[in-house]
Formats: structure tokens, C-alpha cells, sequence
């Protein structure tokens, strides 16, 4: 019984870890690609990188079709059920218009194969009631899964990279360029070291050119990330810009409080750290230490002539 278990334990985790590699690869090519690419290019035949590239892209629309057909019986009804996938989508930062297929074609396809491997591990095994509905389930939960990670792994991205982009934001601001030039110049600049924040201000500054006021791109930029520092951000510039004060000093002040909080905030993990420790301490550290102290010492003192007699 506990073989069967460790073994659809392991099939469970093979098709939640195929379904999220799948996902990694066609859906998103990474944050640190284009660096790569850069330095793979540096090395190489720029031709046979080009060539990957479109390979990569071509297996990308393959799978985006499959996925868009297999989520045709099983896409959204209702206007507000499409708006929140979406809405999540937005929060990891992903706006291809066939996110929301291939994310219902990846669930579908999941259950699929957790489907057949479930069927066939629980009749190997003569027990589909514990096995077929938990490896189901698992590759039907895959995709949600990835995108949970992939929106907190967004959001720590753009919390990380906004002090950055501010502190370019008030060099750009004080040499002369408008908010909405210094945005562009931004992103322009971070297009490799936070590609997050990079995305998000050339979004916006998009948004401005196609005839869009900037509070109201600028509002959007908030809403459309759901991150707490870039709503403050778009507040803070509202403001400056309503009450007619200097956007550079605003600026340099915002990035010198997002500073300090994320200072405070490691201060805090560090001092849940040792919490966290006595957990793990007294279970395990402190009983195998124990037994390999006191474990000579006690059998000795079995073997001694005062335990025989």
C-alpha cells in the first residue's frame, strides 16, 4: 500500500510538472531570454539563433491552436467569468489574446491525460477510487497552479524593479523630458534588466500616444497590474500633476519610500527566520543530535555491570 501511494504520488507530480513546463515554454519565453539570447548570439551563428527563435514560435502557435480547440466546448459564457481570467492573466503579465484559450485548452488537455494515467495506475494497481480522481484532478489543477506562481512571480518583479525605474524616471524628469517621454525612455532602458516594469510603462505610454490622458493611463497602469506600489505610483503622479508640484521631486521620494520598505520587509523575514527554524529544530535536528550524543552513552550503560546484575 505505501509503494502505491509513493507511486501515484510521483505520477501526480510528473503530469503537474509537464503541464507547467508546457505552459513555461509556449506561453512565456522567460524574463532573462532576450539577455541570453544576447550573449548566445555574441558566440554563435546569429542565423541558427534566429532559427530557433522561429522554431520555438512556430511549436508556440501549434500549441495555442490545440489549446484554442480542445477550450472551445469549455470557454467562458458570461462577459464577467471572461473578464476575471483575464484580470488574473493581466496580474501575470501576460495580454496575448489567446491566453484565455490556451489556458482553458491546457486545463482540458490536463484532465485529459491525468484522466488516462489515472485510469491505467488505478487499474494496475486495484484501486482506481483513491487513484483516478487525484491524478485527474492534479493535471486538471496543473495550469491554475502555474498561473498562481506566475502572477506572485510577476508581482515581486515589479515591486523589484520600480525603485529602479523611478530613479531613471527623475534623472530623465530633470533633464528636461515630460512624464510621458521619461516613461517611454524608461522602459526603453529596462527593457532587459526588469522586463516587468519595462512591459508595463511602454504599455502606458502606448496608451498616451493613441490619444488616452495620461491620469487615465496612468490609472490603468494601477488596475491593470494589481500591484500595490504602481497604484501608489499612479496616485503620487496624479497628484503631483492636479496640485502643480515638482514630478521629480515626487518622484525621488516615492523611490526612497519603496526603498525602505522593501528594507523593512527583509528585516521582517529575517526575524521570522528563527520562528520558522524551531519548527524543523525540535522535530528533526534536535532528536537525531540527541540520539547520536546520548546513544553510545546509553548503550554502554546497558552493557555495564550495573544493568546485568
Amino acid at each position: 500500500m505505501f509503494d502505491q501511494t509513493i507511486v501515484i504520488i510521483l505520477v501526480a507530480a510528473a503530469v503537474m510538472l509537464v503541464a507547467y513546463t508546457v505552459l513555461g515554454i509556449f506561453m512565456d519565453r522567460g524574463d532573462n531570454s532576450r539577455l541570453r539570447e544576447r550573449l548566445v548570439e555574441r558566440g554563435h551563428d546569429p542565423k541558427a539563433a534566429v532559427q530557433s527563435r522561429n522554431t520555438k514560435q512556430a511549436m508556440g502557435s501549434v500549441l495555442a491552436r490545440i489549446g484554442s480547440a480542445a477550450a472551445a466546448p469549455f470557454m467562458p459564457k458570461t462577459r464577467e467569468q471572461v473578464s476575471g481570467l483575464k484580470k488574473q492573466l493581466g496580474y501575470a503579465g501576460i495580454y496575448s489574446p489567446g491566453a484565455v484559450p490556451l489556458v482553458k485548452g491546457s486545463k482540458f488537455i490536463g484532465l485529459l491525460v491525468g484522466i488516462i494515467a489515472g485510469y491505467l495506475i488505478g487499474n494496475a494497481t486495484d484501486n482506481m477510487l483513491m487513484y483516478f480522481p487525484l491524478i485527474a484532478l492534479s493535471g486538471y489543477m496543473a495550469p491554475t497552479l502555474w498561473l498562481r506562481l506566475r502572477m506572485k512571480k510577476n508581482q515581486k518583479q515589479l515591486t523589484l524593479g520600480l525603485p529602479d525605474a523611478l530613479d531613471l524616471m527623475v534623472v530623465c524628469v530633470e533633464a528636461g523630458l515630460t512624464v510621458d517621454a521619461a516613461m517611454q525612455r524608461v522602459g526603453q532602458e529596462l527593457v532587459i534588466a526588469h522586463p516587468a516594469i519595462s512591459r508595463e510603462l511602454g504599455i502606458a505610454h502606448m496608451e498616451t500616444r493613441v490619444g488616452l490622458a495620461r491620469v487615465e493611463a496612468l490609472k490603468n497602469l494601477g488596475i491593470r497590474t494589481g500591484n500595490a506600489a504602481l497604484q501608489s505610483l499612479s496616485a503620487m503622479l496624479t497628484q503631483a500633476d492636479r496640485f502643480g508640484t515638482s514630478i521629480a521631486q515626487a518622484l525621488r521620494v516615492h523611490a526612497d519610500t519603496l526603498r525602505t520598505q522593501r528594507q523593512l520587509a527583509a528585516e521582517e523575514m529575517a526575524s521570522k527566520a528563527s520562528v520558522k527554524m524551531s519548527f524543523p529544530l525540535v522535530l528533526f535536528i534536535f532528536p537525531s543530535t540527541f540520539l547520536v550524543v546520548m546513544g553510545p552513552t546509553i548503550i554502554n550503560l546497558m552493557k555495564s555491570s550495573l544493568m546485568t546484575e
